[in-house]
């Protein structure tokens, strides 16, 4: 198979804003208007309309040429890309751009009301930089990669595969979170909080097959500089070492880059596996916490356990 190329045409009779993109057999394959064009800090706005969205190395080729028409000509250094939130992310990623934000609710077409992607890139990102990674982590046996939209097939076989191992450890889920809309929407949820810096929720991968997830929540500086840590891993894969490795890599990813003081985290008072998890990778336990969390239906007792960098540093320094 040949390279692809995309071609991009200014609309006739217009403003100029509107262009049309074209592949190699000519064949319209989208579209996108310029929203915004500020040539005093040379920033650019564009709304992209991409008809073959599931063809992801076309849609990549098209993104790329539309950066290279905007940046290498040096009118345009900071350039976003406003997109639908079905588009999958990586014809963007890996061509230098960041999901810079989650527009909710911020289209209405064809009577339907829908959210959209901001990406954006500048020119020296663009330039440099080929393969953009989203946040990841590598522990001993199993990785670390901040869940996004684009996870959500991957989420949706998660927990359709242990929906009834994991049901009396979290909350009662409607039925629609079960379904790749109800997916989406919960991922979309998590990666504004971690564009927010408020939390950080990624997947447990091993081989690059998703097999449990692991978030830093309510993250807090100032004079507080603490974080609460949950964790789940599916019923295949549970009391292999897997969440044991994938809480330590956490954890040095919460004092040493993150910065934090005191991780903190609760399980049920049943749940002896989990507690001997968070033992060993340091946690203490600092007591019971009535009714504490709304699980399967009802509130439940939780023991709650916590990790401050101090006795981190020591367990550390005692391994080397």
């Amino acid at each position: 198979m040949g390279s692809m190329k995309v071609t991009i045409e200014q609309t006739k009779g217009g403003d100029g804003r509107d262009h049309i993109l074209r592949d190699n057999d000519s064949i319209t394959i989208g579209r996108y208007t310029v929203i915004e064009k500020d040539p005093g800090t040379k920033s650019t706005m564009i709304r992209l309309r991409f008809y073959k969205i599931q063809d992801s190395d076309l849609m990549k080729a098209a993104v790329q040429a539309i950066a290279k028409s905007l940046i290498w000509g040096g009118e345009v250094f900071k350039l976003n890309i406003i997109t639908s939130s079905e588009t999958p992310t990586s014809p963007f990623t890996s061509s230098g751009f960041t999901l810079e934000g989650i527009l909710v609710n911020n289209s209405y077409q064809d009577s339907i009301i829908a959210s959209e992607f901001l990406f954006g890139t500048d020119a020296t990102r663009f330039r440099s930089v080929t393969d953009y990674k989203l946040l990841a982590l590598e522990g001993r046996s199993v990785d670390l990669r901040l869940a996004t939209p684009e996870d959500a097939e991957s989420f949706l076989r998660y927990y359709t595969r242990n929906k009834e191992f994991l049901g009396p450890f979290e909350p009662r889920r409607e039925d629609d979170f079960f379904t790749l809309r109800g997916q989406k929407k919960a991922l979309e949820e998590s990666y504004r909080a971690y564009l927010a810096g408020s939390a950080i929720n990624f997947g447990v991968f091993l081989k690059g097959t998703l097999i449990g997830k692991i978030q830093i929540s309510g993250i807090t500086y100032g004079s507080f500089r603490s974080a609460i840590v949950g964790y789940g891993l599916g019923k295949e894969t549970e009391g292999k070492g897997y969440m044991q490795d994938a809480l330590s890599t956490v954890i040095d990813y919460a004092f040493e880059e993150l910065g934090l003081h005191r991780l903190e985290a609760s399980t049920l008072p049943e749940n002896l596996r989990s507690q001997k998890t968070l033992e060993k990778n340091g946690f203490r336990k600092v007591g019971l916490n009535e009714k504490y969390l709304y699980i399967s239906g009802e509130w439940r007792d939780h023991l709650t356990f916590s990790l401050v960098k101090e006795r981190y540093l020591e367990n550390r320094d005692g391994k080397e």
